[in-house]
């Protein structure tokens, strides 16, 4: 037995996974419990043929600290729930020799993904501006006004006080950026984000883009998105406004390629800085 198991087994469900978001913006939870089971079986087996207990404890080691990374990321609304649970199902990837070589496969798989989530992001936000270019344009316009002029004031300013300290410098640029990020990405997400379906259509965990009053009864809309009790009192809504997010699990294809080909040259890298 080896752990090259793991790495055909992960590979595969997260391509089914990605292919799954992008299809239809979730991950279906049978794909995650299967992850689970399979790998967890896997340790344990090897566990028994090799009669390694300490196999067994660095599992359950990775356990709770992938549990606590999980409702983190969740709770922290930096995953949606089919993106934690996915991270959470690929906790036997990390387990190492020791407690230390667990705790740090998590850390650098959790770096490499926050850094392929960036870039993807950041490449998935350009395509869709370049795709509705003018809309995109025309939706920005309408909010530039005076909070613009307002934020270029304070921003030259600052700027202006780097001269004495270099702090002013950073306060100046994000004074300057973080205005026209917004207003992109709020113009972004009008145009190619919104999604109007009908209520017999909605699935759950669909993200409301606007509270729904249905007979007096308001269904908020939130994190946590559409429950199946919602779904019933929405059905014969004929019109509903939904969110789509962006497909995030491409990046998990991606951190999980850069963490099995780079990790040991990442690690032998930063060791060496420091």
């Amino acid at each position: 037995m080896d752990f090259g198991f793991l790495f055909w087994l992960f590979l595969i469900g997260l391509i089914v996974a990605a292919l799954q978001d992008l299809k239809r913006r979730e991950v279906d939870d049978w794909l995650n419990l299967f992850l689970i089971v399979a790998s967890f079986s896997f340790i344990f087996l090897r566990a028994i043929f090799e009669s390694n207990g300490i196999l067994v404890y660095q599992l359950g080691f990775a356990v709770a600290i992938m549990f606590a990374l999980m409702n983190l990321f969740y709770y922290g609304h930096v995953f949606a729930g089919g993106d934690a649970k996915l991270l959470f199902a690929m906790t036997a990837l990390f387990i190492g020799v020791s407690f230390i070589e667990t705790l740090i496969n998590i850390g650098t798989y959790t770096l490499f993904l926050m850094f392929a989530g960036s870039i993807y992001g950041l490449l998935y936000s350009l395509g869709l501006y370049f795709a509705n270019f003018k809309k995109v344009n025309a939706g920005i316009k309408k909010r530039l006004g005076g909070g613009i002029l307002l934020s270029f004031v304070i921003g030259t300013v600052l700027l202006a006080g780097s001269f004495f300290n270099i702090y002013f410098l950073i306060l100046g640029v994000f004074a300057f950026l973080f205005p026209l990020l917004y207003i992109f990405a709020k113009g972004l997400e009008n145009i190619s984000m919104i999604k109007t379906i009908k209520g017999e259509d909605l699935r759950e965990g669909d993200w409301l883009f606007e509270d729904v009053t249905v007979n007096g009864k308001t269904i908020l809309a939130n994190w946590d998105g559409v429950s199946r009790n919602e779904m019933k009192i929405m059905k014969n809504l004929k019109q509903v406004k939904i969110k789509e997010g962006i497909p995030f699990i491409p990046a998990f294809l991606l951190a999980f390629f850069f963490y099995v080909f780079f990790k040991d040259f990442f690690l032998s890298f930063f060791i060496g800085a420091v």
